[in-house]
């Protein structure tokens, strides 16, 4: 089970001039909290569904990914069989001259996993991605794209768990 994983363009209510991005898939699976934490929130786990991750697994420590380029993030959310969060500048700050963009108004991506129990031995998993911008167009279209990128990789997480995954 998936939900839509379009960008969502909101204005945020603190900053009327900031526009929202955000995706949302959610997947129920056929395994306990524990093997869908070790899918998620584990280097390995992470590295065999999607892409080499290195991890240091706790609140403050840091999250990379090797998406073709090595995208660095800072773990802010390390709950055991609940919740992992991490917050990753644009990497596009790190690969486009400035010049062209103004990346000031930019939150950081924002990315949560949530683990919840559902009847029957399965579990539902939500993850979330979002940023506040300033609705420009390249920042629409990295979002869009990143989005779509994302839930390709996503798209692998619940067969891998439940083909055998981390048991």
């Amino acid at each position: 089970m998936t939900t839509p994983d379009t960008p969502d363009t909101r204005v945020c209510p603190e900053r009327v001039e900031r526009v929202e991005h955000r995706m949302e898939r959610t997947y129920e699976v056929a395994a306990t909290p524990e093997q869908v934490w070790n899918a998620i929130a584990t280097a390995d786990g992470i590295a065999a569904w999607m892409v080499p991750t290195r991890l240091d697994p706790r609140i403050g420590g840091a999250v990379s990914f090797d998406v073709g380029i090595w995208s660095h993030g800072i773990v802010t959310d390390y709950t055991p069989a609940k919740r992992f969060a991490y917050a990753e500048p644009w990497p596009v700050a790190d690969h486009m001259p400035t010049a062209h963009h103004d990346l000031s108004s930019l939150t950081p991506i924002a990315t949560e996993f949530l683990v919840e129990s559902a009847s029957g031995g399965s579990c539902v998993i939500r993850v979330v991605s979002s940023a506040y911008g300033t609705g420009a167009e390249w920042e629409n279209e990295f979002f869009a794209e990143m989005v779509e990128g994302w839930a390709a990789m996503l798209d692998h997480l619940a067969p891998y768990i439940e083909q055998g995954g981390p048991r």
